[in-house]
This record gives structure tokens, sequence and C-alpha cells, in this order.
């Protein structure tokens, strides 16, 4: 057996990561509410301002990954070996930071809509079970996390195509283009809001460790992430403004 037969590879080791962190929290939870508040036209160009970001960050991401032989440590690695040891730590840090708070973002809204199915539910008892769940499948290793992933993969498809379905359009769906937006929110405020939806491009990285070939998969797969995430929300938001009704979004 060769020594890389036990990695992973660009679909499975990259996209699919990337793909469930960004068709996330707020695809499920705030997607309506960002289609009533900005509307429809404001919605997508903040859609295409935040993947405009994300994408710099992968081409970024890209350049360095190819320029030298991307080892574990994900993006630490990376930026170490590229700006040095004192930039590589001092990053390292605030992005471990930001994926252990990540965590906590998702369980708080697996939870929030959990309850809004089955209110009699401890929501402390729920989250911290949730949480538990999640670091028992980290502490047996990748092997186990990746084929986690593909089960989520698969309830995410199937949610998302029971979402899409019975699709008809509202007599008064132009009324959801313009903005209305409500007490004391805006363009950015709202914009600020729908931002982390697009950014989960770090998850692929970190797996660089279990990558057979890092050096391309993590280019290829983040890439096209970000491009099968970007058709996905806009489908969405046009989608959200067609069907439903400004008070109920």
């Amino acid at each position: 057996m060769a020594k890389d037969d036990h990695k992973f590879g660009t679909f499975g080791g990259v996209f699919v990561p990337n793909v469930l962190t960004i068709l996330g929290v707020i695809l499920f939870l705030r997607s309506g509410w960002v289609v009533g508040n900005a509307g429809l036209t404001n919605a997508i160009l903040m859609l295409c301002l935040a993947n405009v970001v994300t994408l710099i960050s992968t081409l970024s991401l890209s350049a360095i990954a190819t320029n030298t032989r991307a080892q574990g440590g994900g993006a630490y690695f990376l930026v170490s070996r590229s700006l040095g040891l004192e930039f590589g730590g001092s990053i390292g840090m605030p992005l471990y930071l930001a994926q252990a708070i990540s965590v906590a973002f998702y369980v708080v809204g697996f939870t929030e809509s959990a309850l809004y199915l089955f209110p009699e539910f401890d929501g402390r008892l729920l989250s911290i079970s949730i949480l538990g769940g999640l670091f028992v499948v980290a502490w047996f290793g990748a092997g186990i996390a990746i084929r986690t992933q593909y089960v989520i993969l698969l309830i995410l498809v199937l949610s998302l195509g029971s979402f899409f379905m019975g699709f008809e359009i509202q007599e008064n769906w132009r009324t959801n283009v313009s903005a209305d937006y409500g007490e004391g929110q805006s363009f950015w405020a709202v914009f600020a809001i729908f931002f982390p939806a697009v950014t989960g491009i770090m998850s692929g990285v970190s797996m660089s460790g279990d990558l057979r070939n890092p050096s391309k998969s993590i280019p290829k797969g983040t890439l096209w992430a970000v491009g099968v995430t970007f058709v996905v929300y806009l489908a969405q938001l046009c989608w959200l403004a067609m069907m439903g009704e400004r008070e109920d979004l």
C-alpha cells in the first residue's frame, strides 16, 4: 500500500469541507432576512461583493499553495513559508481562534433551528450534546470526519432540493426587488450579517496535511467550491424574492 493511499483527494479533502462550511447557518436562517431588508437587487450586489473578497483570497491562497510544497498546518504553514515564521505565528493564532468560534457559531445556528421545530427541547443541553458529538468525530481523526461529511452533504443536498420544490412566482414579487430596510438597518449593516455566508474556504486548507496532492487540490477544490456555492446562493436569493412576501421575509 502506498503511503498516500490513506490521504484524500480534491473532492473529499477540499471541495466538500468548503461547501459544507459556506452553505451554513446564513443560508438557512438569514438569507430571507437579507432579501426582505435589502431587496433582490441589493442582495445580489452583496453576494457579488462578498464573493469578490472570497475569490481574491482564494486566488492568493492558490498562488501560495502552487509555489511551495504544502504540508500539514493549513493556512499557518502556507503563511509561514511565504512571509516567515513570525508572520505565520501571529496569523496562525487568530485563525485558530476564528475556527474555534465558528464551531460555536454553527452550533448556535443549528440549535436555533431545532428549537423552532421542537420548542420543548432544552437549548443549552442540545448545544452541549451537539458539541460533544463533534468532539468525538474530531477525536478519532480526519478519516472519520471525512466519512461523516458525506452524510452531512447528502442531508444538505436533500434539504436544498426540498427548499426549491414547489416553485410558484408570487404576483407582487417585484416589490421585493427594491430595498425596504427595517429600523436601524442599512446596506452595510445587512452586508455585515450576510458576509460570513461566504467565508468557509479555510476548511479545505486546514486539510493540507491529509491531502495526497495539496498543491493541486487546494486551488482546484477551493475555486470549485466558491463557484458552486455562489450559484446556490444566487438561486436562493432569487427564489426567496419571487416566492416570499416582504413581511414573511
